[in-house]
């Protein structure tokens, strides 16, 4: 009996060393897989990780290279275009998509592929730079000899003016000893210096047309001004009085006379028939002629 109940606590003693035994196996096999879960899983997220920090470093790159291609004037197209997908492969990287680390160094190979074409477009620019600099040189030297061209054609032109004034004032005509009569109704005639206004009812201008070598002979158009007191000129339109033009601007005449000029010395006479009675005071008595005043006279009304 008592043999029984050893061999029966020996085999349970067996037993329970048995189980004891599987379930350390079990209990260390399950942590060995736990333990190498981890550390892939911390590989994972290292690896993740790095792969981050390279595109980032890649997309900062490729901010500096597109930079220098729109400095230099270059195509952006591309450079836009992977700058755009690298974005997108980050947000897919923070989800965990491993598989895109692998596209890290095909950007680094991108980034060399563009370094060389960055080189290749600096030094055509450059040779660029070196045309533009001779070309504008060159430009400079045909502005600054077009500038003396058109100096010297100024100074020319303004010579020719000034020659033109001088021989246009040298061809004008000179009126001399300009005289004025006052004629009455009878006929009677006086010299205008003193006249009383009563015994005006006509004047006469005259004066001696200058001979003058430069001037041509042709008919001259000869204008007469009379200035009342006031200085308003006599004018009115039924008697011939019109306007005419002097230095620029429209100026009112009293009366104009067409002469023969022939070159020579010449008389000359005017002879305004006024229907107006006369103010008293001094009048003044202007002479032109093609744009130039040629002479000028007095005559005094009491």
């Amino acid at each position: 009996m008592e043999n029984r109940t050893n061999v029966g606590l020996l085999i349970g003693f067996l037993l329970m060393t048995l189980v004891a035994a599987v379930f350390g196996y079990l209990y260390y096999h399950e942590r060995a897989i736990t333990t190498k879960q981890e550390q892939d899983l911390e590989v994972r997220v290292t690896d993740l990780m790095k792969a981050e920090m390279k595109l980032d470093s890649i997309s900062e790159q490729l901010d500096i290279r597109i930079a220098q291609v729109k400095q230099l004037g270059g195509s952006l197209a591309q450079l836009q275009r992977v700058k755009q997908q690298i974005e997108t492969d980050r947000a897919e990287l923070r989800k965990g998509n491993t598989l895109l680390a692998t596209k890290v160094k095909d950007y680094e190979a991108f980034l060399t592929t563009k370094d060389s074409e960055i080189g290749q477009l600096r030094r055509k620019n450059k040779v660029l730079a070196g045309q533009n600099e001779t070309l504008s040189v060159a430009n400079t030297a045909l502005m600054q000899e077009r500038q003396l061209l058109a100096d010297s054609l100024t100074e020319v032109l303004t010579k020719t003016s000034d020659l033109e004034e001088k021989v246009h004032l040298a061809s004008g005509l000179k009126a001399r000893n300009v005289k004025i009569v006052a004629i009455s109704a009878k006929g009677r005639e006086r010299e205008g210096s003193d006249v009383k206004a009563r015994r005006v009812d006509n004047l006469r201008v005259e004066f001696l047309l200058e001979k003058n070598p430069l001037a041509q002979s042709e008919t001259k158009r000869i204008y007469l001004k009379i200035l009342d007191p006031k200085g308003a000129t006599l004018s009115d339109e039924s008697l011939g009085s019109g306007v005419f033009s002097y230095k620029g601007a429209d100026d009112a005449f009293t009366l104009s006379k067409d002469v023969a000029y022939t070159g020579t010395n010449q008389d000359v006479s005017i002879l305004y028939n006024r229907t107006q009675p006369y103010q008293k005071g001094t009048y003044t008595v202007e002479l032109y002629a093609e744009g130039q005043k040629i002479g000028e006279g007095a005559f005094s009304i009491r």
